[in-house]
């Protein structure tokens, strides 16, 4: 485990726990506020759409926080098991991250200047991610 600066250690699940919280919190409000927003008589499809994608997204974000709950505490005796919890956790993350394309929907419809900057720096966010994740990865091989 890493230290946090703090002297307490941080894991990737507490780190993967934290991103999912933020977009729970996240997808929550929008489809709170948002949601309340809507004309009942008229709703705007676009928005509709969106909260229907962070609506889909929240029982996969649960079922997370459960298996990562679940894998933490895992005594190890059956690697079948943990393997198959490692490959939800994996399925159940994709679609919570995949649920930021409904905030990239509701951004759109509010202007689409803010759409198009939020679609952008998503993918820059996701790719400085995957870098550090690899890098991270080559760092600790060499280490060994």
């Amino acid at each position: 485990m890493a230290s946090n600066g703090t002297g307490e250690s941080t894991s990737p699940y507490d780190k993967a726990w934290t991103i999912h919280a933020s977009i729970i919190g996240l997808n929550m409000g929008n489809i709170l506020f948002r949601g309340l927003e809507l004309d009942q008589a008229d709703p705007d499809m676009v928005v509709v759409t969106g909260l229907t994608i962070l609506a889909a997204a929240l029982p996969f974000q649960a079922i997370f926080f459960l298996i990562n709950s679940y894998i933490r505490e895992f005594d190890g005796n059956n690697e079948l098991e943990y393997v198959m919890l490692e490959r939800l956790l994996i399925i159940c993350q994709v679609i919570s991250y995949s649920s930021l394309i409904g905030i990239a929907i509701l951004m759109t419809n509010t202007h689409y200047y803010m759409g198009t900057a939020f679609i952008i720096s998503a993918i820059i966010a996701v790719l400085f991610l995957r870098t550090a994740s690899n890098q991270a990865d080559t760092l600790s091989r060499m280490s060994r």
